[in-house]
């Protein structure tokens, strides 16, 4: 164990078993292979991890330690604790070593480092404390949803040029949602694993991510998304004016289905082109959209929102409809990805673009699952709703952002569906012999566990988040038919007639297709592509700050 000089954490055993017990979930999807022997190597990792490295390992660039989130991971999808502690190794090279930080953090200084690395050690052993009588869902509401941690009561936070006037005056609004998406949502997903399995210590460790991340989009997450919805629902002085309503014979809600009509509103917008962003530069123009199109982008999700919570009466309508919400959210984030990164895979044999940068968007929506929806199956109780939606609608701004970023291409979902395939079976067996008595079945199975097998084999940490991502959906929505989305009039996505369940096989397929079968093909393994979802094919350097 390092002591408090190295890396600035309480070595404190008792706190440690708290912050690290036993997984109390095996995540969101139930596959058999978590064993006590799995947990005790995972714990070990997550342990290792948290004393001896940093978040960061790149100071100029600031790319992130994914070791945890690769770890439970393959976790989830049943791995050995040999391929745990293998996964484990792999990053030992490039990893920075935990270090103390200046000072401690304590409630009198909490905002004034807010944003600098330096801290990490000093908010992770804060974050830490504050669990030792807490649990992760009352810290996650406390330091990220909670209205006084994202905007300070004392200084003018009507909008968002209210915020930057403050940094310019000397003050800082702490903006905790918007740093806990910020860095390419790897806060979010850093923390949501923790809520998800049940572990304190990968929560604090989200919490302190997050504080040390730059308020870089405060265009996406404006303090009108904090403001208390003002018809019925989410407000227990509206329940006299809903249940009037329902006296005189109010009609059942009524039943919305995604119509995907926000993806074609990012397509179509004028302002959202790549030519109106303002810079050539794929590595700026995330940075490029929120200076030009902040505003345009927040007025299409709040758009997006209201129109699913119309004729909503009370807080369990708007559940009902937040599923609903979710669920497009989901599907359009794996659409983004997948049938956008067919159309964009170009002409150079590749049978698949598959953009690094979108991959994120797909291995962070899993969480959804876990933060904005409630469920029984959790470790934790759910946050507020009202603060679940609004956390719903800044990372929808944040993930349009980034499929905007990467070149807004267009998603054609009939030509992808007639180009791909939805059944991919592992290698066929050695045949029985003629004079066998019992022969196997000749049919071809199911995909899935090849997929599996084959993520969870792979060395990028982002390959088994995403296949577990898909997993997760395919678990959830995949005997979604044909037809079941193509209501909604002319104002929904084109094509969305045809999408249904296989949507996330195939794309986890395409994955596996271009980065490799790692588990059969006995092939150099391929990387993740980063050349966006526009015309150009030049990888180039990776130079975003956003890893």
């Amino acid at each position: 164990m390092v002591s408090q000089g190295k890396g600035g954490d309480n070595s404190d055993s008792d706190l440690l078993d708290r912050l690290y017990p036993v997984p109390l979930s095996t995540g969101v999807i139930s596959l058999p292979g978590p064993t006590e022997a799995s947990a005790r190597a995972l714990l070990k990792v997550l342990i290792h991890n948290r004393e001896n490295y940093h978040l960061f390992f790149n100071d100029e660039k600031g790319f992130h330690n994914h070791a945890t989130h690769h770890i439970l991971a393959i976790y989830g999808l049943g791995a050995s604790p040999e391929i745990i502690e293998d996964a484990y190794h792999t990053v030992h090279d490039y990893l920075k070593p935990a270090f103390k930080s200046p000072e401690p953090i304590t409630e009198q200084n909490f905002t004034e480092h807010l944003g600098d690395a330096q801290y990490y050690a000093a908010y992770l052993e804060y974050f830490s404390e504050y669990l030792r009588d807490h649990t992760p869902n009352e810290a996650f509401e406390h330091f990220v949803l909670s209205s006084p941690v994202n905007f300070d009561p004392d200084l003018p936070a009507n909008d968002v040029q209210d915020i930057k006037n403050a940094v310019k005056q000397g003050n800082k609004h702490p903006e905790m949602l918007n740093r806990f998406l910020a860095g390419l949502v790897h806060p979010f997903i850093h923390l949501a694993y923790g809520i998800e399995f049940g572990l304190p210590g990968q929560v604090a460790e989200g919490l302190a991510s997050a504080a040390v991340h730059k308020n870089e989009q405060t265009e996406l997450v404006p303090p009108s998304f904090f403001v208390k919805r003002t018809g019925p629902g989410l407000s227990t002085a509206l329940i006299t004016s809903a249940l009037s309503a329902l006296r005189i014979g109010t009609p059942a809600l009524e039943e919305k289905r995604p119509t995907f009509a926000f993806l074609r509103r990012i397509h179509e917008h004028q302002k959202l082109a790549p030519s109106a962003l303002g810079s050539s530069s794929m590595d700026d123009r995330y940075t490029a959209i929120l200076a030009n199109a902040g505003d345009t982008l927040v007025a299409l999700v709040s758009e997006w929102a209201d129109q699913w919570l119309e004729g909503t009466r009370s807080d369990a309508d708007i559940e009902k409809r937040l599923e609903g919400m979710v669920e497009e959210v989901v599907w359009g984030n794996v659409i983004w990805y997948g049938v956008g990164g067919w159309q964009a895979r170009g002409d150079a044999d590749r049978p698949f673009n598959a953009d690094f940068f979108v991959a994120h968007l797909v291995t962070s929506a899993i969480f959804l699952l876990t933060l904005v929806l409630p469920s029984e199956d959790l470790p934790y109780p759910p946050a507020p709703l009202a603060r679940r939606l609004t956390l719903l609608k800044a990372y929808l701004a944040t993930c349009a952002g980034w499929y905007i970023s990467r070149g807004n291409g267009p998603i054609p979902i009939k030509e992808f569906y007639s180009s791909t395939h939805d059944r991919l079976t592992a290698p066929p067996a050695k045949p029985a012999p003629p004079s066998a008595s019992r022969k196997p079945l000749s049919a071809p199975g199911g995909p899935w566990e090849r997929i599996i097998a084959n993520a969870i084999a792979h060395p990028d940490e982002h390959i088994a988040k995403a296949v577990r991502s898909f997993a997760a959906f395919a678990t959830r929505w995949g005997g979604r038919p044909a037809g079941y989305f193509a209501g909604g009039g002319e104002d929904g996505l084109e094509g969305r007639e045809v999408l249904d369940g296989t949507l996330f096989v195939r794309a986890a397929s395409l994955t596996l297709d271009r980065l490799g079968w790692a588990h059969e093909s006995g092939q150099d393994l391929g990387r993740w592509d980063r050349d966006g979802f526009s015309s150009s094919s030049d990888d180039g350097e990776l130079n975003s700050p956003y890893l």
